[in-house]
């Protein structure tokens, strides 16, 4: 119920980030159906104890799949679908927690050098997950496209 309840929440973020940047709203089902599907994917292989990075790149691909696809038929540029559909997929907590380390480690006057150690190890770990995250995000939204590519220059073989 919880996985259901997350992907509902996705879908929601991501009609929300569509707004904000300004999508045409008969896009906007398509957004939600694509949020949706990405943030189930991902939070659903986790309850799996699949790493978090992998859990990303499989969502992310497959709204980058979903967008490439769907977007002929509502006839969108696949971009305008898929940004805003990936945006709930963002690390924020790690991130959040890497900035939170990094004023912590600022004022570490009061601390021992075996907490300072512990709590930059921390920080920099969230601060490398979140980097990959985005990294396998951007990956996997480009992936389709990159796949596919081939297929898009079909007026070069005509000639």
């Amino acid at each position: 119920m919880l996985l259901i309840l997350k992907a509902l929440a996705g879908g929601v973020a991501a009609i929300g980030y569509a707004i904000l940047f300004n999508t045409q709203s008969s896009s906007l089902v398509t957004i939600f159906f694509i949020g949706i599907t990405g943030i189930f994917i991902k939070a659903g292989l986790m309850l799996f104890g699949i790493n978090v990075i992998i859990t990303s790149f499989f969502g992310a691909t497959s709204v980058g799949f979903l967008s490439y696809y769907l977007a002929r038929y509502i006839k969108r540029p696949p971009l305008t679908i898929a940004i805003p559909s990936i945006i709930p997929m963002v690390p924020g907590i790690f991130l959040y927690r890497m900035m939170i380390g990094f004023v912590k480690l600022a004022d570490s006057r009061e601390i021992t050098e075996h907490e300072f150690i512990k709590l930059l190890s921390h920080t920099y770990s969230n601060g490398i997950k979140a980097i990959f995250i985005l990294c396998v995000l951007a990956i996997g939204i480009s992936f389709p496209y990159l796949l596919f590519r081939k297929s898009s220059l079909h007026y070069i073989h005509k000639k």
